[in-house]
């Protein structure tokens, strides 16, 4: 799939550079609402396109990318909004996200909550699941909209960065990501877990201050 994609950029480029913007949001949009669609390596690669002539600021195209990704996660956000628990008796829900997936996602929620959102965008098929799962939970919209937008933002200045130093190398791009994405997860759980220690620590010095007070 990637190849052809790739292909059909190549020929879009060629065309119209307004046209490739628009390509640029479509893909956003289908990170989110297409699990299947290789995002990470399509954002590689349009961060390897800032490098190639004045039609594509790298500014313009992290602008459109992220405009893209945010509405694919208002769409899936809103639909599990909408549906509740009753999103994954979709036929249509469950043969893009299959059970593997559901169950690392949910682990991934429930031990991170809203922070799960930053997580999943490094982790290969949480992405959306999670942004429907904030929506199934009843995540606050405020709250939602707040770490998604963070995470997108995050995600995409990260990828497109890679994409200037790497290239168009596709088979480098995708063993470079298949690392990177390990690392990040691992860095993350770690800042996670110093964040809970430290949290835990200070919470148990306040009780025994309190407790010494009385």
């Amino acid at each position: 799939m990637e190849d052809f994609i790739l292909n059909s950029i190549h020929s879009i480029i060629n065309g119209n550079p307004v046209v490739t913007y628009i390509f640029f949001l479509v893909s956003g949009i289908l990170q989110l609402v297409f699990p299947p669609y290789p995002s990470d390596v399509i954002i590689v690669f349009e961060g390897y396109l800032t490098t190639i002539g004045p039609n594509f600021h790298f500014l313009m195209v992290l602008f459109v990318s992220v405009m893209g990704s945010l509405i694919g996660s208002i769409l899936v956000y809103w639909f599990g909004y909408k549906k509740g628990d009753e999103v994954l008796k979709y036929k249509l829900v469950l043969k893009y996200i299959d059970e593997k997936h559901i169950k690392r996602s949910e682990k991934v929620f429930h031990k991170y909550g809203k922070y799960g959102l930053i997580l999943s965008k490094f982790i290969p098929g949480t992405s959306s699941i999670m942004v429907l799962f904030s929506g199934v939970f009843k995540v606050k919209k405020r709250i939602y909209f707040t770490y998604i937008l963070f995470s997108i933002v995050l995600q995409q200045v990260i990828y497109l960065l890679i994409g200037r130093v790497i290239g168009k190398n596709i088979q480098q791009v995708k063993r470079f990501l298949s690392v990177f994405n390990m690392a990040s997860v691992a860095i993350i759980a770690v800042i996670a877990i110093i964040g809970y220690i430290i949290y835990k620590s200070r919470k148990s010095r306040k009780k025994q201050s309190d407790s010494s007070e009385l």
